[in-house]
């Protein structure tokens, strides 16, 4: 695809997210927020690899056991003397610097299984057993305020974390619904151990490769960024947003420098940009994003040039209000002995204590309600000087 198509297609996509817009203006006005600071919850469906986003290149066994996946010190954006940033995200690399990004090594929830189904339903219930309850832990938080928190969900339907809100916009971000790189993918590998049919396949992993990284990714994700962006600057608008970002489950094809990841980290560093030029400096200054994924993936790359389902994952912080410029988290290293079930990156850090401190401490939600949403008494303590004071 030309870069002409390719402007075209974009500029078209976010033409009829904004259209959508329009429509919202006419809803009937819900309860506003009573405080100014906003909430974006970016959900990295399908497990994030924490060594491709947050290369340990720094660790000494880390080349060792990434083999062909192993980013260089010259590959990878500055951070400190243990890790550094994958190029993908150099467009919010100075957001490092900055003191507006924290980075999060080792992340995972209470869930020690690989299922993607279970996984998500665990992060966005935020209890054990999500079988239990049919609404997520910022719908209760929200329900249990009354509605004076007015929420935001861009993307096809209600996600579960915000089930059970009061005052909930739920949008479509437009454009075409178009099959993930994943199932195309799938049905590429039906016709590749076929010779007479093996061009096809690859053809179609290629097609694959073209839809997903522009119509699916570049446009309908970066709508929904967009529309976000736009909905929170609303004065009396929403506070609190939820979106989904797909094409993390990278089986097959990885990469570093290139590959299924990288494209996918650079959309995910495209919408987050344009969050915040939507929203516009006044509101980032009183906005956190947090990025969380269900699990993380393998430290050893497969048969495929991917890596399969895992533990410790990756997870992030940005915006204004974030004491960022720091990567947070014990680290519990690549040695063969330090790996949970000699094939992961072992789990460090509850994402459950990274969403307690953005509640307490940005949002000023009691403890008592952050423990009812949460697990209990099972919850995590928060973790300290996570956000502005």
């Amino acid at each position: 695809m030309d870069v002409s198509r390719r402007s075209f297609l974009l500029k078209s996509g976010l033409a009829l997210g904004a259209a959508a817009v329009v429509s919202v203006g006419r809803l009937p006005r819900v309860h506003a927020a009573t405080s100014e600071n906003r909430l974006v919850l970016v959900i990295m469906r399908g497990a994030a690899d924490m060594l491709g986003m947050l290369p340990a290149v720094g660790d000494p066994d880390y080349a060792t056991m990434r083999g062909d996946l192993a980013f260089t010190w010259e590959q990878v954006l500055p951070l400190n003397d243990r890790f550094g940033l994958t190029p993908a995200l150099d467009q919010i690399h100075g957001w490092y610097s900055g003191g507006e990004l924290l980075l999060f090594p080792a992340v995972t929830s209470q869930y020690r299984n690989r299922s993607h189904f279970d996984g998500q339903a665990i992060l966005e219930t935020g209890l054990d057993d999500p079988k239990k309850v049919d609404s997520g832990w910022l719908g209760r938080l929200i329900r249990a305020r009354g509605g004076e928190m007015q929420s935001l969900s861009v993307g096809s339907g209600v996600p579960t974390v915000l089930r059970g809100a009061t005052g909930l916009v739920s949008m479509p971000p437009g454009g075409m619904v178009l099959p993930t790189a994943d199932v195309i993918d799938r049905m590429a590998q039906i016709y590749e151990h076929d010779p007479r049919f093996a061009a096809f396949g690859e053809e179609i992993r290629q097609s694959s490769e073209l839809v997903s990284g522009i119509e699916t990714k570049s446009i309908r994700e970066l709508q929904a960024f967009d529309l976000a962006g736009q909905m929170l600057k609303k004065p009396g608008g929403a506070r609190i947003a939820v979106l989904s970002s797909d094409g993390w489950d990278t089986h097959t094809r990885q990469g570093t420098v290139d590959g299924r990841l990288f494209r996918t980290a650079r959309t995910l560093s495209k919408g987050l940009v344009m969050l915040r030029r939507k929203m516009g400096e006044d509101v980032w200054r009183h906005t956190v994003v947090l990025g969380l994924s269900e699990f993380g993936r393998t430290v050893r790359m497969n048969g495929s040039g991917g890596t399969d389902h895992g533990t410790g994952g990756f997870a992030f912080m940005a915006g204004g209000a974030v004491n960022g410029g720091r990567v947070v988290g014990e680290w519990p290293g690549l040695a063969p002995a330090a790996l949970y079930e000699n094939r992961d990156v072992a789990p460090a850090t509850d994402m459950r204590a990274i969403i307690h401190t953005i509640l307490a401490d940005h949002l000023a939600i009691t403890e008592a309600e952050i423990r009812s949403a949460l697990s209990g008494d099972g919850t995590p303590r928060a973790i300290p000087d996570l956000v502005r004071a």
